[in-house]
């Protein structure tokens, strides 16, 4: 998978770099957004934001190729904690545990039309490097029926996934050399890590598994030449 991902790069990178010499339109985009978790994802986890920079390599006249890097950022829920998991044994939860990832994508952005205002569809994949720090205290009740607060003690977790990115948007001109793009994706996260259930013995299980999260943004394209 590492492979394929730095074969495309590289792919991206010759193309661009043959095409930006004849048509000279390479740009830069720069985006600010929300990304509200969905699915399960939204069990423990509150709305997110990230910024996101970007590269525009034209291909011709309706598409491009794209390359992206950001920094997004979800928070934990710990109401949503004790309220699904307060029971018999777990009375009480005080839980850091924000989620921060640093995405690397190549993907397409293909324009429906060319008119003044342009719709698109986008496509993206690559890989996020993330990272969690746990941190906080329980209440756990015991067999004698006394309670006791326990600290889960700092624990941190990181590595390298893959992920796919889909979605559309709008373009508008502001200038000669300066576009307004509204854009939404559906992201997925694979084998992605985050808090799940208590255990039972006060520790807190970790899943691996596919996440998913929508990302509302908007920002400008920047092209280096008019």
């Amino acid at each position: 998978m590492k492979k394929l991902f730095f074969v495309l790069l590289i792919i991206v990178v010759m193309i661009s770099g043959t095409i930006t010499a004849q048509r000279k339109t390479t740009g830069l985009d720069i985006k600010l957004g929300i990304q509200p978790p969905v699915f399960y994802f939204d069990d423990l986890y509150n709305t997110g934001y990230g910024a996101y920079f970007g590269g525009l390599f034209p291909f011709n006249k309706n598409m491009q190729f794209t390359l992206y890097t950001g920094y997004l950022s979800w928070g934990f829920d710990n109401k949503a904690m004790i309220l699904k998991y307060t029971n018999d044994y777990y009375t009480d939860f005080d839980i850091d545990a924000p989620m921060t990832l640093i995405p690397l994508t190549i993907g397409i952005k293909y324009y429906a039309t060319s008119t003044k205002v342009k719709p698109y569809f986008s496509a993206d994949f690559g890989f996020f490097y993330y990272w969690q720090n746990v941190s906080g205290t329980y209440t756990w009740k015991n067999p004698a029926g006394n309670e006791e607060t326990y600290s889960i003690g700092d624990q941190n977790r990181s590595g390298f996934r893959t992920m796919l990115s889909l979605g559309g948007g709008v373009t508008t001109p502001l200038s000669k050399m300066v576009d307004l793009d509204f854009q939404i994706k559906m992201n997925a996260l694979y084998n992605a890590q985050a808090i799940g259930s208590p255990g039972d013995g006060g520790e807190f299980e970790e899943s691996s598994s596919t996440l998913y999260y929508v990302a509302f943004m908007i920002g400008i394209n920047y092209y280096l030449e008019k």
